[in-house]
């Protein structure tokens, strides 16, 4: 047999493409865009569909200058998504812990305060 091939290269590297960088702003975007697309019904299901996706991906790119694709915008929609279940679980287990909007932060509500 011959020798494997020990180089990888992922799809992001042959299309040309890096990784997907997401700073806290870029994240408040695309919540932003995807609540929007969930409003006009183009969700249908757990994702986008078509339209949906490519609204995301063109309304994304022209508010941020940010050219990525519909993966790495998916796979930040799973991760967020994934994100938000733990959260929420989290906050209905533990009946100490309260989200404080005004904040934007979780709190001890029972008077323990973390050392």
């Amino acid at each position: 047999m011959g020798k494997k091939n020990t180089t990888s290269i992922t799809e992001n590297e042959r299309s040309g493409k890096s990784k997907a960088s997401w700073s806290n702003d870029l994240v408040a975007i695309f919540c932003e865009i995807c609540v929007k697309e969930v409003a006009k019904g183009n969700r249908h299901g757990t994702h986008f569909d078509k339209i949906g996706w490519a609204n995301v991906i063109n309304v994304f790119k022209e508010i941020t200058g940010n050219d990525y694709n519909k993966r790495q915008l998916k796979n930040k929609w799973d991760s967020l998504k994934t994100d938000c279940k733990l959260w929420s679980s989290v906050l209905h287990n533990e009946t100490s812990i309260e989200w404080d909007p005004a904040k934007k932060n979780g709190g001890c509500t029972s008077g323990m305060v973390a050392k």
